[in-house]
């Protein structure tokens, strides 16, 4: 039982950096696949450590 609980916690419980991406890209509704590009540039540089 505590694995199935510590299993949910790790799939619901945590938000991730690529669910953070995602939400940054749908926020700002892009038209093409540049601007979805453009935008995970700009995400990376401004928002990440890499």
């Amino acid at each position: 039982m505590t694995r199935l609980l510590s299993l949910l916690r790790n799939v619901f419980g945590k938000q991730t950096q690529s669910n953070d991406l995602e939400r940054f890209i749908n926020r700002r509704n892009p038209k093409t696949h540049g601007e979805v590009e453009a935008l995970t540039r700009y995400y990376l540089y401004h928002y990440t450590r890499l």
